[in-house]
């Protein structure tokens, strides 16, 4: 079956062949869904699944590491919910534990927490972003930008970054893309839980019909509407008859045509979907706006 932890793959594969951060509320309604272990094959306790991650240390295949890193997004999920979404105080155990193991594994942007939750971790050489993009952290709010400024969003410490960087894809346009994942919630489908996948492509506006000629195409969506409640932007959908929720805006900036799709099994889909509208509002050159 298709999980959201693959949908980045199968996007990402194609890439081979003035406000202060965190100024704006967040909806707080993904933050009361339950959080259900999911059938990934891992040990279900954590204590038993950290205990697994030390016994495995660098033997972890790149499958396994993909499972773990969701594995403790997993606990972060939690973690953030049984605290209303308020980033964790320095020094909370639990939080600078889940975070030095996603650093442990190559997770963008879990070095920078983890420097805030525990002063007395060694500065080493930053986690490396992919050259076009730039990820800074102000708690409790990331904001991922292109190197250039003409775009950028924010997002909270508990989605789980995974920024590609500046490609070329099969069109051949030059593209900034970057995945995120949002909180766990419960499958409506299936037992356990898994989380939504935001996806960002960014080219530049002279592109702009080769650019939404391959990604539409790839995502499977259709025109929708033109703006309404939703938000401005042109927005397209997906078949609710498919296995996976489909939708995408595409906004034109100064220089840039940013399309945002988002991503989910039913019942997470639902479930998360007022973050993604939370992060198309902070979508802005330079700086997030409001």
């Amino acid at each position: 079956m298709l999980t959201p932890s693959r949908i980045a793959v199968l996007i990402l594969a194609l890439v081979r062949a003035v406000a202060p951060l965190g100024a704006q509320a967040w909806d707080h309604s993904p933050l009361r869904t339950p959080t259900l272990v999911p059938n990934d094959g891992l040990p279900r306790d954590q204590a038993n699944f950290f205990r697994w991650l030390y016994q495995k240390g660098p033997r972890l295949s790149e499958v396994e590491a993909q499972r773990a890193r969701e594995r403790i997004y997993l606990y972060i999920s939690e973690m953030a919910k049984s605290r209303d979404g308020q980033f964790p105080p320095a020094g909370d155990s639990l939080a600078t534990r889940l975070f030095r193991a996603a650093a442990t594994l190559g997770v963008a942007g879990a070095d920078q927490i983890l420097q805030i939750l525990d002063r007395r971790t060694p500065q080493d050489a930053p986690l490396p972003v992919p050259p076009g993009l730039k990820l800074s952290f102000q708690p409790p709010t990331f904001m991922l930008a292109s190197d250039d400024g003409t775009w950028s969003v924010c997002f909270p410490y508990y989605f789980m970054p995974a920024p590609v960087g500046r490609q070329s894809p099969a069109n051949g346009v030059s593209t900034e893309l970057a995945t995120l994942s949002t909180l766990f919630a419960p499958d409506r489908d299936a037992p356990g839980s898994s989380q939504a996948t935001i996806l960002i492509a960014a080219a530049p506006l002279a592109d702009s019909a080769k650019h939404l000629a391959l990604w539409l195409q790839q995502l499977g969506v259709s025109h929708a509407r033109t703006g309404g409640v939703a938000g401005p932007g042109e927005w397209y959908s997906g078949s609710a008859q498919e296995p996976i929720r489909r939708e995408a805006v595409v906004r034109h900036l100064p220089t840039r045509i940013v399309l945002i799709a988002y991503l989910g099994l039913p019942g997470t889909f639902e479930a998360n979907r007022p973050h993604y509208l939370d992060l198309l509002r902070t979508l802005a050159p330079r700086r997030c706006a409001a």
